[in-house]
């Protein structure tokens, strides 16, 4: 039997989550929709809790000592600003699972919702971007944190070349013509890194390395 969401829409917005919780329920009817206007009582979730929380009416969550891996579930920002961008590698780090600034909000929300349903995160393809530029950056600095990795998860030299091309945002068609090789040798190597990380997704491996430069980082 599956078992039912429990999806949380905190914001000091009574108006704005009373409409969310409406439209979000008609969607995801199989799910239990709780408006909280605080995070207080947001401790100890289940698995299958997805947390959205409303940065336009409750600030910035880092300031507010969030930690999602010590609350558990899964948690959503919406309502964010252009800058937040900038902030993914510390989100991520963090265990935030998505961002969706505020233009984008209503457009882009129950994709998203669904998204971190099946596991994955949701952040935009800019985000990712600018955010594996960040963890590269620090990965320079920190021992060559990509080799570390690559060591720790026992990537063959070819995988390895793959795994920083995926890293960069190159898509399989890109890293195939680049190594001169079909898409479909690129895919079979993909699958092997996935399963030998542990992840499922692409969009996952940036966060395994966000969690590996503290590790790794040396002074």
């Amino acid at each position: 039997m599956t078992k039912t969401n429990e999806i949380y829409i905190v914001s000091e917005n009574v108006g704005w989550a009373d409409a969310m919780k409406g439209w979000l329920s008609r969607i995801f009817n199989d799910s239990a929709f709780y408006h909280v206007k605080t995070i207080d009582e947001l401790w100890d979730l289940s698995n299958i809790a997805i947390v959205i929380y409303d940065k336009e009416t409750l600030g910035n969550p880092c300031l507010k000592l969030v930690s999602p891996g010590a609350r558990g579930g899964e948690w959503l920002i919406v309502n964010g600003e252009r800058d937040d961008i900038e902030a993914c590698p510390g989100l991520i780090a963090l265990g935030f699972s998505g961002l969706i600034v505020s233009e984008s909000t209503i457009e882009m929300l129950p994709k998203a919702i669904r998204t971190i349903i099946d596991g994955e995160l949701w952040f935009s393809r800019e985000a990712l971007s600018l955010s594996l530029r960040q963890i590269i950056r620090v990965g320079k600095h920190s021992g060559s944190t990509v080799n570390i990795l690559a060591v720790k998860y026992k990537l063959t030299q070819r995988e390895q070349q793959i795994f920083l091309s995926l890293l960069q945002g190159f898509t399989n068609k890109e890293i195939a013509l680049k190594m001169c090789v079909s898409p479909s040798t690129i895919k079979c190597h993909v699958s092997n890194i996935l399963l030998k990380t542990g992840k499922h997704s692409r969009s996952q491996l940036s966060s395994l390395l966000v969690d590996n430069v503290s590790e790794y980082s040396v002074s």
